[in-house]
């Protein structure tokens, strides 16, 4: 299987330490695609970054795994790269997974009670990262999950195709509508909460969302929060800056996925 790395950044000379350890610890270094978002060009925001990036690997390259990093996430974990390819071999229902997830997605109360968008927050959230238990658990088991951090979104090139996966017994497949990342942007999405709606779109197309405690470290912020560009090109889309397209996101995720909301793990 071959890897292909998308990411977006705000500030390549920041970035460049990152990206370097990809390279590094890999057992072979991966192409790598980057998507400048601000700096030297105008901003775009996440989710439209990632979609032009993996829209990209997926038409000049033939990739079987695609992921995306934040571009302050430093692996510090060798051969990463055999041990997501393993991960994809041993599990073939698995369309998506990362290095920190979730087993749960929304409030059990979710659609009962007046909307808050607290009620979108993750359940029971695991990881290895350095500093694994400011956000949650440390787990060193590789499990199932419902989703991801966004700062790790790794896929099949079946699941960023929009491909469904009807079974385990191999009945066909066949296709959403448009690709995950260019579902979420037009369905108005720019930054927070797209790893809900990431996975949320793995239930819809069945495949199951997976963790992998590869060691790392997430700097956190320097994607796109962090920069003060950004915040300024965020105040001037809309009312409240970051905070309004935090707001719009997790009204958004509210709306659109209401089928698939909140997420569980499916009893065996």
């Amino acid at each position: 299987m071959s890897v292909i790395v998308v990411t977006a950044t705000t500030n390549m000379q920041r970035a460049e330490p990152c990206l370097k350890s990809w390279a590094e610890r890999a057992a072979v270094a991966p192409m790598i695609r980057v998507v400048v978002n601000g700096q030297s060009g105008p901003y775009l925001g996440t989710v439209p970054a990632f979609r032009t990036g993996v829209d990209d690997a997926l038409e000049a390259t033939d990739a079987d795994i695609i992921a995306c990093l934040h571009d302050d996430l430093e692996i510090l974990e060798d051969h990463w790269d055999e041990t997501i390819e393993r991960a994809f071999r041993r599990h073939p229902e698995v369309g998506l997974l990362g290095f920190g997830g979730a087993v749960g997605l929304g409030h059990p109360d979710l659609y009962r009670t007046p909307y808050d968008p607290m009620q979108l927050a993750r359940v029971g959230f695991r990881s290895n990262l350095v500093d694994a238990e400011a956000h949650g658990a440390r787990s060193l088991v590789p499990e199932p999950v419902v989703c991801l951090d966004g700062f790790s979104q790794i896929g099949r090139r079946e699941f960023w195709q929009g491909i469904r996966r009807i079974d385990t017994f191999g009945n066909g497949t066949r296709h959403l509508r448009i690709r995950p990342w260019q579902y979420l942007q037009d369905q108005g999405f720019i930054h927070h909460f797209y790893d809900g709606g990431l996975a949320c779109l793995a239930r819809r197309l069945g495949w199951d969302v997976y963790y992998l405690p590869v060691r790392c470290h997430h700097y956190g912020g320097r994607t796109a929060v962090g920069d003060q560009g950004y915040q300024r090109w965020a105040a001037q889309q809309i009312d409240g800056g970051d905070r309004g397209f935090w707001e719009q996101a997790h009204r958004l995720g509210y709306d659109c996925f209401r089928n698939e909301l909140p997420l569980r793990l499916e009893q065996a």
